[in-house]
């Protein structure tokens, strides 16, 4: 038994002295691993699309010459049976088809239309006008379209240099409606009461035949001229269609972030037409509608200088946001004395969107 023992003992002691000491020492907290630099961005084209924002684009409206007038049909004189259309009343067809040459469907405005010693109502209707004037004018923000491509091929480090195409889309509307001085002249119309005392003005008669009847049949007198005023609104309603081409500078900051600079020449051609809608008043308080449209085209050219920050959700799928300063002159449409002028010298234009590197 005293040899098992020993060898018992032998074993022991073996196994303890292979055991490891505990450290004296607690291990680290914090390791530092080297890692590789992060690889940069591949990607030697790009193709984007966003919105497009435009501020700073301003219109300048000018009118000078006589104009014709577009709105009420004062009829032929000295016919009976038709409609005589007026800016201070008018004279129709009552539904007895003017009976005895007579009619209840009549209105005027005002008391000095009225002659009780010629027992006579006198009507009157701009044909045209005298004017001069202009007004700037600024509807800013516009929003259309953004598209750009472009293509990397030179590389010095985080640096690549390359081009860029870009083309923009966006529908301008700008109205005035600052009111103009004119110079009005006037058809005249006389038709005799038949000796009644018309109803007081403002008076509208009714069609049916029932009340105060008198002659359908207009006298043209002298024409008259007048000062008035132009009012209502003129409105430059246009596309302008935008390109630009030039290099670019682009730098990966940070595996997340790109940052892209751009300048060189651009064009824009505006397609569009000058609208108005008019009222012409007279002194005496008469007034008629006048209203067409001038239409236009005009190619404009210039440069630019841009500026875009590109976040980079995945390897080929980018948010982005832009701006550039554009240069680019005015663009005219103009017509029968009519001009609007758009003032494309200073357009500041924002996107925003996606780009797709590949």
């Amino acid at each position: 038994m005293w040899i098992a023992a020993a060898v018992l003992a032998g074993s022991s002691g073996s196994v303890v002295a292979q055991q490891t000491p505990p450290p004296s020492d607690p291990p680290p907290q914090h390791v530092w691993i080297d890692m590789p630099p992060p690889r940069l961005n591949e990607s030697t084209r790009h193709f984007r699309v966003g919105a497009l924002l435009g501020i700073n684009v301003k219109a300048q409206f000018k009118m000078s010459g006589q104009f014709s007038v577009s709105g009420a049909n004062p009829g032929e004189p000295g016919v009976s049976g038709v409609d005589h259309l007026y800016d201070d009343g008018y004279v129709l067809v009552d539904d007895t088809g003017n009976a005895l040459g007579l009619t209840s469907y009549w209105g005027y405005q005002s008391a000095s239309q009225f002659d009780p010693v010629a027992q006579t109502l006198t009507f009157h209707s701009a044909k045209s006008f005298s004017a001069s004037g202009g007004a700037k004018s600024d509807d800013s923000p516009y929003l259309g379209l953004d598209v750009a491509y472009g293509a990397k091929p030179w590389r010095m480090g985080r640096t690549q240099i390359g081009w860029e195409f870009g083309f923009g889309y966006l529908p301008i509307k700008i109205k005035d409606n600052q009111p103009v001085t004119a110079d009005i002249n006037r058809t005249v119309h006389a038709f005799s009461t038949g000796g009644i005392l018309p109803p007081t003005a403002p008076y509208n008669g009714d069609p049916g035949g029932i009340g105060p009847v008198i002659s359908d049949v207009a006298t043209a007198l002298a024409d008259d001229a007048t000062a008035g005023t132009i009012t209502g609104s003129r409105t430059l309603d246009t596309t302008l269609f935008l390109i630009r081409l030039g290099p670019l500078l682009h730098w990966e900051l940070h595996p997340r972030w790109a940052v892209s600079l751009g300048v060189g020449g651009a064009a824009g051609y505006l397609d569009g037409d000058l609208r108005f809608d008019e009222r012409v008043v007279s002194a005496d308080g008469g007034s008629g509608q006048n209203s067409g449209r001038v239409e236009g085209s005009e190619f404009v050219f210039g440069g630019y200088v841009g500026a875009t920050l590109m976040f980079h959700a995945e390897k080929h799928g980018d948010f982005y946001v832009g701006a550039q300063y554009m240069s680019l002159g005015s663009a005219t449409i103009s017509g029968s004395g009519r001009e609007a002028r758009l003032d494309l010298s200073g357009g500041v234009y924002f996107t925003a969107g996606v780009n797709w590197p590949f």
